[in-house]
């Protein structure tokens, strides 16, 4: 028995037994329940039911671990044939007994995926194991080797697969020598942008949920071309939380559109105006190092090598199957799939497969409908010391009715969407549905978002009491982990969900945004998140947050975490209630350090016992108007030397709305933070505020060193560079830009071309030069001050001018006026010229315009701390000297900072006003 133990426990990452799977087996070996047949010559015995081997045979019985002399029998060639052999064996065995397959290494290459049924169960006391042989590595393969290469023109090498020139087979990835290759795009790094939503559909937040806005958009000439296989041609299209991938129906090369196959989740140009994109898939986008390109109607492969690969002696593997294993129970009439341990065995190899015409857009790419390994039904499924690798898709999938489930010191990476989903994005409608008790621990997650960068390092739907722990998930452009799936407070099937002891980093890499080091949806109550460490989390816009509690999260416990180095805030609430931070770490964002959003009539949550070191002064971000909140016994810094601001007001004024009566502004004099080092010095004030020192050292992967140390083997993906400040001014005379296009440099609200609510280019007039900005006001648009533009400078302190160009047609209301970012926010100079001509400042009417002609404005005012919360306005009507009006009141007499200036026409009938000459200046 002594001798099997040590035999079983060799091997790396998780080959050994677990203790009462060990004990087990070694007891009913004694009572000889166990074949001892797998006797290699001059090795001691490894006790098995039946063996596999690449070099078996499915006619042989299975019970020799290889050949025997006579090559008349020994080990089954598949794992589905020794699957067979327990399932014959089971049925003509008196009483339950485990079962033991021990797997030689080697590849194999699977034609369908292994499927495991109610048949294949074992049982709390039997189980049935499908082990890695110890020391040896097998592989369980859904991919094909790519043979024949031959060097053709240039760099290009090329092999010719007959299955796929008969319709037979198709493939999306490549591997090469267990490295991804790329499948030719354009760009080869970065994005295309597109040059506006299609005609009719100009303002897209007016047509959210409208199928024909999102169907394609307008592209910059030779952007795209009618190429020969366009039917293969993906579009990969990013919005904010979500990319999509598309199909090509039409291409005008005329009108310069192109229309998709498949829609997308939103239209065209909302979150960006010129949207990113790239395209893939065509013969002339193969000009890179690292790219292939397979012709379906030709059966050819090219590819062009990385410095290093010699194509003559490279493994090249074109994946066949999206599914490698399947595990498929029904709970609900009796039958799931139990007691089933898959141990030190490697999964490579899966494609991704979808209908040109369905819609592939979707939060965390939930709309994929399978993983590499997929269980539905399974009871007491365990992977341990697995290695999921090279997919499509997700890697695993705890699916529907799926119960203490394992995944155990599993290596999962190189994914095209995410590492491991948990349940469904609906609720169970009886208990044998829910998917719940399943644990995710000591796995190492990465490099995931190849194909839909959506993809979740863990995943978990509306699912409860799982488990995530010492986990190392890295490497996502999404999230990294996210908990429930219902947006709002009904009563959610996701709850008591606990995230512990894990490492997420690198997360997010400025490709998309609204993402958290953790994400929560919905009401949550029993849910925790504690002792994780959270850096690098960096958004491509707005939404690069390390604790991220979104639509409905509730009653959700986040303590003793460090999170440190994001784009935006350590902490944001969107909207939830009763949630609970409490001696946390939040440090180094780019932005914000904590933000609220939308404002309610219960406690958003309290915030108690943090430390935040700020790299700027803005301690708070978005909305803090109506006080349901609670933050106190917290420390606050900042490391540029600022003091820090709360919403706009000092510590002192904020201390005052009775918020952080116990708090402090202080050094917490951390050992080493720009190193990720957080300890704290015994005379840190954060003691007395009854802060409890966080120790890491419990974080993420543990066991053998070997596997501890495996992360530092792969590279992270590179940071986004901190974005440069954004110029203080502008200066725009419209020259540049086309007629008819909408205005560069600021966001454009309200353009309606079905209604006439228009804000584009002209060369009807203009002020200097021959271009102007026409806004054209109309009746029924959404709001009365629409059409609207906005410019975000930054300017903090000095003088501040704003001067433009004015001409106003008979009807037409224009408003413009300075605010700054806290919030409420605080307006400084505003000013607005009624219909009849008259220019309004407040009350006072200070002058009347001519309709008809070009006016010149000049706003200047000081702003920062030495303000006089004042303005001056200079206007010139044509032909005549400059008329100045001084100590003109700001809105705010506290207004300090210009971080919003707004041009509005504000009719509610068809007028017409033009803009020239724009700018913001520091005089």
């Amino acid at each position: 028995m002594k001798e099997l133990i040590d035999v079983a426990a060799t091997g790396f990452a998780g080959q050994a037994l677990n203790a009462l799977g060990t004990l087990l087996l070694a007891a009913l070996l004694v009572a000889g329940a166990v074949g001892c047949s797998g006797v290699l010559r001059g090795q001691p015995p490894v006790q098995a039911d039946f063996f596999a081997a690449t070099n078996g045979n499915d006619a042989w019985s299975g019970a020799l671990a290889e050949p025997n002399a006579a090559g008349t029998d020994g080990p089954f060639a598949t794992v589905t044939r020794a699957r067979d052999a327990i399932r014959k064996a089971k049925a003509a065995a008196k009483e339950p007994r485990p079962f033991r397959v021990l797997v030689r290494g080697g590849t194999y290459r699977l034609a369908e995926p292994i499927v495991f049924g109610p048949e294949d169960s074992g049982a709390a006391d039997a189980p049935v194991m499908y082990e890695a042989y110890p020391g040896e590595q097998p592989v369980l393969s859904g991919g094909r080797a790519v043979t024949g290469w031959k060097k053709g023109e240039g760099d290009i090498w090329s092999a010719t697969l007959p299955d796929v020139k008969a319709g037979k087979w198709y493939f999306h990835q490549l591997w090469v020598n267990g490295r991804r290759a790329i499948r030719a795009r354009t760009p080869n790094v970065g994005f295309l942008r597109t040059n506006g939503p299609l005609p009719g559909f100009e303002n897209p937040h007016k047509f959210r949920g409208k199928a024909e806005a999102c169907m394609g958009f307008r592209y910059v000439a030779g952007d795209l071309k009618a190429w020969d296989n366009l039917a293969d041609v993906n579009l990969f299209a990013y919005h904010s939380w979500t990319s999509s991938l598309h199909w090509i129906d039409k291409l005008d090369t005329e009108k310069h559109e192109v229309r998709f196959a498949n829609r997308s989740g939103w239209p065209i140009g909302w979150w960006d105006r010129k949207q990113r994109y790239f395209v893939e898939n065509y013969r002339e986008a193969l000009d890179s190092p690292g790219e292939w390109y397979l012709d379906r109607k030709t059966g050819v492969l090219s590819y062009w090598p990385r410095e290093g690969e010699d194509m003559a002696t490279a493994e090249v593997v074109a994946p066949v199957l999206g599914e490698l294993v399947r595990i498929v129970g029904e709970p609900a009439a009796g039958l799931p799939v139990e007691h089933i341990t898959l141990r030190g065995l490697a999964f490579r190899h899966a494609d991704w497969k979808l209908p040109r015409d369905r819609n592939a857009d979707g939060q965390a790419a939930a709309f994929l409908t399978t993983a590499a390994v997929y269980v539905k039904g399974g009871r007491y499924i365990t992977l341990d010391g697995c290695e999921i690798g090279h997919i499509g898709t997700y890697a695993l999938w705890f699916a529907q009715g799926s119960q203490h489930c394992v995944a155990r010191q599993c290596h999962i990476h190189d994914l095209g969407a995410g590492g491991v989903r948990i349940g469904e994005c609906a609720s169970p409608r009886k208990p044998d549905d829910a998917a719940d008790h399943n644990r995710v621990d000591n796995c190492f997650i990465h490099n995931g978002g190849h194909v839909f960068p959506a993809g979740i390092g863990v995943w978990i739907g509306r699912a409860s009491w799982n488990t995530i722990a010492h986990c190392e998930i890295s490497n996502f452009y999404y999230t990294g982990v996210s908990f429930g799936w219902s947006w709002g407070y009904a009563p959610s099937s996701a709850n008591h969900n606990i995230l512990e002891y894990c490492h997420i980093h690198h997360i997010g890499l400025g490709i998309l945004s609204d993402m958290g080091g953790i994400y929560t949806l919905g009401d949550s109550p029993g849910s925790v998140i504690r002792h994780n460490i959270f850096h690098d989390i960096y958004s491509y816009s707005y939404g690069g947050w390390g604790l991220y509690t979104d639509e409905g999260s509730t009653d959700i416990l986040m303590e003793n975490n460090v999170v440190y180095n994001t784009k935006t805030g350590g902490f944001h609430q969107h909207y939830g209630k009763n949630n609970i931070l409490r001696n946390n770490v939040l440090a180094f964002s780019r932005q914000t350090q904590v933000q609220r959003t939308r404002e309610e009539e219960h406690l958003s949550f309290t915030f108690e016992r943090n430390l935040l070191l700020c790299s700027n002064e803005q301690v708070l971000g978005s909305n803090w108007r109506n006080g349901n909140y609670k933050l106190d016994h917290n420390l606050y810094w900042t490391a540029s030397g600022d003091e820090p601001e709360f919403a706009g007001r000092t510590f002192a004024e904020w201390q005052a709305t009775g918020q952080d009566k116990h708090s402090v502004v202080a050094d917490p004099k951390f050992a080493d933070p720009t190193k990720g080092d957080f300890s704290l010095a015994k005379d840190s004030p954060a003691l007395a505020l009854g802060f409890q020192p966080i120790d890491t050292t419990d974080v993420g992967l543990h066991g053998p060193a070997e596997w501890a140390a495996l992360p530092a083997k792969y590279p992270n993906r590179p940071v986004p560079p901190a974005e440069p400040p954004k110029p203080p001014t502008f200066a725009d005379d419209f020259e540049k830009t086309a007629v008819g296009e909408l205005p560069e440099g600021c966001q454009v609200i309200g353009v309606d071309r079905a209604k006439g609510g228009l804000a584009c280019i002209t060369d009807e007039t203009a002020a200097s030069g021959k271009h102007s900005l026409k806004i054209t006001d109309a009746p029924g648009l959404e709001h009365v001050w629409e059409p609207h533009l906005i410019y975000s400078p930054a300017i903090n302190t000095g003088p501040a001018r704003f001067r433009f160009a004015l001409r106003v047609e008979p009807g037409a209301i224009f408003w413009t006026e300075w605010r700054d970012h806290s919030s409420p926010y605080k307006v400084g100079p505003s000013v607005h010229v009624e219909k009849d001509g008259r220019v309004v400042v407040g009350a006072d009417t200070l002058l009347t315009l001519p309709h008809g002609q070009w006016v010149r404005f000049q706003i200047d005012a000081t702003l920062g701390r030495k303000t006089d919360g004042k303005w001056t306005l200079t206007v010139t009507l044509p032909g005549k000297a400059a008329q100045t009006f001084k100590d003109l009141p700001f809105g705010k007499a506290d207004f300090r900072k210009l971080r919003w200036i707004g041009v509005m026409s504000m009719a509610a009938e068809k007028a017409v006003t033009y803009l020239d000459d724009l700018a913001l200046e520091k005089p």
